[in-house]
């Protein structure tokens, strides 16, 4: 009984040997990077959609590199003409709010770095007055600590039906 006790500690104490550190993850075959929340590319990305919510988005192009693209549904456009394009929204639509807001960058072990948001875009068109709720996907890639390229993606149905004419 001794000796099986002896045995029993060895082989525990030789199994916590090769378990990973705490505070490092196993990789598996699948693993591909690591995602962060609250880094400073977040914070830059949450700051951007705050700009956007206070209607005021003078700073902002500085997070954009040089020859940056941005993608609004598909549509290739500068970064500058989709600010605009954004902040023109406020013509048709008052009450604007991100609720749920999700922001983390991943950084993926081939160097690539993404900073990705997720939010509940609503707005109250001043046209028909209808509420309008549109979940929202964008994607910041980032090179050198700069945007490179941007893609928002949302269903814009319910939000051009609503616009009305002014």
């Amino acid at each position: 009984m001794k000796q099986l006790v002896s045995i029993l500690v060895l082989a525990s104490f030789l199994s916590s040997c090769t378990q990973v550190a705490d505070g490092h993850i196993k990789k598996s075959e699948h693993h591909f990077g690591t995602v962060e929340v609250g880094d400073a590319k977040s914070a830059a990305m949450d700051a951007f959609n705050d700009a956007y919510l206070a209607n005021d988005m003078t700073g902002q192009d500085e997070l954009f590199a040089e020859n940056a693209v941005a993608n609004v549904n598909g549509v290739e456009t500068t970064p500058a003409a989709m600010m605009e394009g954004f902040l023109q929204g406020r013509n048709f639509y008052s009450d604007i709010t991100n609720s749920d807001r999700a922001t983390g960058t991943f950084i993926l072990d081939s160097g690539e770095v993404y900073t990705n948001t997720w939010f509940t875009w609503t707005g109250t068109s001043n046209a028909t007055g209808v509420t309008v709720d549109s979940p929202v996907q964008a994607s910041f890639k980032w090179e050198n600590d700069k945007v490179v390229e941007v893609n928002f993606l949302y269903d814009s149905h319910d939000y051009i039906v609503n616009m009305g004419a002014e």
